[in-house]
């Protein structure tokens, strides 16, 4: 295992982040996290964002294509829908990972579906495996290679290895 971004790395990008997101979106934007992978992104993001004046609305919904495996299925699924009602909201979706773009893809469009006021995808980190090109994504931390297995920062390795405070390759 390498560590790709270190706490440190990680902190003065996901601040940069806050600041860009606090002055494109409405202030009261539904910061709508991907689970399970991006709960500590969403937690640091949203304190970031209060930092620079923001107070979001938060709900989670919980998507899947990958099932526990290393590789996506290609079919992604709905495991925990929205507790709040989406429609005219401005709604960010984080995830942890852009890889396939399959779970961005069906997020955003669900939201959209349902009446959201607009709808803008941030993730963590986007693999550069030239799949999810034609998936745009508004807000983006880092790049990684495609080949690397991303653990740590909520990313897990068979559920291990999220409360790593490092992103490292394995």
């Amino acid at each position: 295992m390498r560590t790709l971004f270190d706490e440190e790395t990680i902190a003065a990008r996901v601040d940069a982040l806050a600041k860009e997101i606090a002055a494109d979106l409405p202030k009261d934007v539904l910061l709508a996290p991907v689970l399970t992978g991006a709960f500590v992104f969403a937690a640091d993001l949203l304190r970031a964002l209060h930092r620079h004046g923001c107070d979001p609305y938060v709900d989670f919904v919980q998507l899947s294509s990958y099932g526990g495996a290393r590789s996506s299925s290609g079919v992604v699924t709905l495991l925990k829908d929205f507790s709040v009602e989406v429609k005219g909201k401005a709604v960010l979706l984080l995830d942890d990972v852009l890889d396939t773009g399959r779970s961005l893809h069906f997020g955003r469009g669900m939201v959209l579906d349902r009446g959201a006021a607009e709808a803008r995808t941030c993730v963590l980190v986007k693999k550069r495996t030239g799949r999810a090109d034609d998936l745009p994504c508004d807000y983006i931390g880092f790049e990684a290679p495609a080949d690397a297995y991303l653990i740590g920062y909520g990313m897990d390795d068979g559920g291990r290895g999220r409360g790593l405070p490092f992103i490292a390759a394995g």
